[in-house]
C-alpha cells in the first residue's frame, strides 16, 4: 500500500509546518513511514497555490498549510472545498483569535514563523539533550555539547543544565568524585565550553543536610554531609580545576540558578550568545 501523502504549504520555508507534522506523526506506531510528506515553499499567489493544489488532487493528498494572509487562507480553503481535499491550517485559528483579543491586524509576514519554531524546537532538543546527558551517565553527547558543567555533588550542576537548556543551549553535565579521575575526552573538546562550579564547605554541608532529611536517609548516608568529606571532595575538585586552567571557575555559594546562569553564559560565549 501506498504511502499517505501529506502536502506542506507555507508562504515562508515551511520549516515550523514540517517539523510540527514530523512531531505529530512520531505519535503513530508507523511513525514518519506512514506518510509521504512534501513541502511546498513561498506559495504566495493564487497561481503558486493552484498548481499545489491540482498536485494535490491528483494523489488525494492532505494539505497542512502555515498560511499567514487571510485573502490566501480563505482562497485555500475554498479551492480545498471544490477539490474536496482536506486541509489543516495551523496557524489560522490562533491569528484569528489573537487579532480580536489584541484589537490589532496581524501583519501577515511570510516567514516569520519560522524564526519563533525554530527557537522552541531548539529548546525542546536542548532539554533532551541535557536529561540524557545529565550526571555524567553519557559522554558520547560531548562534542555536540554548547556547554560542559564540571563540579562535585550538590553545585547545581543539574538544576544549570535545565535552565540552560531552557536558555537553548546543549549541556552537559559531570560529576567529580575523589578517587575518580575525569573522563578523559573532557580534553578533546574546546576547553572555553568547560565550566567548574564550586561552592564554600558550610553551605554544601547545609544542602546535602537538607537533601538527606527530605530523603529520609540515615545511618551511613549521614557521612555525604559530613564537612570531613565535603572539604575531601572540594579539595579533590580543586587539584582538577588547577590542571585545567582553562575553565572558568564559578562559586554558586549564594547565587540563584538565573544569576549562576548568566554567569555561565558571560564565561562561555561572552557578548555573543546563542540564544
Amino acid at each position: 500500500m501506498d504511502r499517505q501523502p501529506i502536502y506542506v504549504v507555507s508562504g515562508g520555508s515551511g520549516e515550523t509546518a514540517m517539523r510540527m507534522v514530523q512531531a505529530a506523526l512520531t505519535q503513530f506506531a508507523k511513525g514518519e513511514g506512514s506518510a509521504l510528506v512534501r513541502r511546498f515553499q513561498n506559495v504566495r499567489s493564487r497561481e503558486d497555490m493552484d498548481r499545489v493544489l491540482q498536485l494535490a488532487a491528483d494523489k488525494r493528498a492532505v494539505i497542512i498549510h502555515t498560511t499567514v494572509s487571510r485573502e490566501m487562507r480563505f482562497y485555500l480553503a475554498d479551492r480545498c472545498a471544490e477539490l474536496r481535499l482536506t486541509q489543516v491550517d495551523l496557524f489560522g485559528n490562533l491569528l484569528d483569535t489573537l487579532a480580536l483579543y489584541l484589537r490589532e491586524r496581524p501583519e501577515e509576514r511570510p516567514g516569520s514563523f519560522h524564526a519563533v519554531g525554530d527557537k522552541y524546537f531548539r529548546r525542546i532538543e536542548a532539554i533532551e539533550f541535557a536529561l540524557k546527558f545529565d550526571d555524567g551517565i553519557d559522554m558520547a553527547g560531548l562534542p555536540d555539547a554548547d556547554i560542559v558543567l564540571v563540579g562535585i555533588s550538590r553545585t547545581s550542576k543539574t538544576p544549570l543544565s535545565m535552565y540552560l537548556a531552557m536558555e537553548g543551549y546543549k549541556v552537559l553535565n559531570v560529576p567529580l568524585v575523589p578517587g575518580v579521575p575525569p573522563p578523559p575526552e573532557l580534553d578533546s573538546i574546546p576547553q572555553g565550553r568547560i565550566v567548574g562550579l564550586t561552592i564554600q564547605p558550610d553551605r554544601l554541608q547545609e544542602i546535602r543536610a537538607y537533601r538527606l532529611k527530605r530523603l529520609g536517609a540515615s545511618g551511613s548516608a549521614d557521612s555525604y554531609s559530613d564537612l570531613g568529606r565535603i572539604l575531601e571532595e572540594l579539595v579533590y575538585a580543586d587539584e582538577i580545576f588547577k590542571q585545567h586552567r582553562r575553565w572558568p571557575i564559578l562559586d554558586v555559594t549564594g547565587r540563584s540558578i538565573e544569576e549562576t546562569a548568566g554567569l555561565v553564559l558571560d564565561r562561555v560565549f561572552g557578548k555573543e550568545r546563542a540564544v
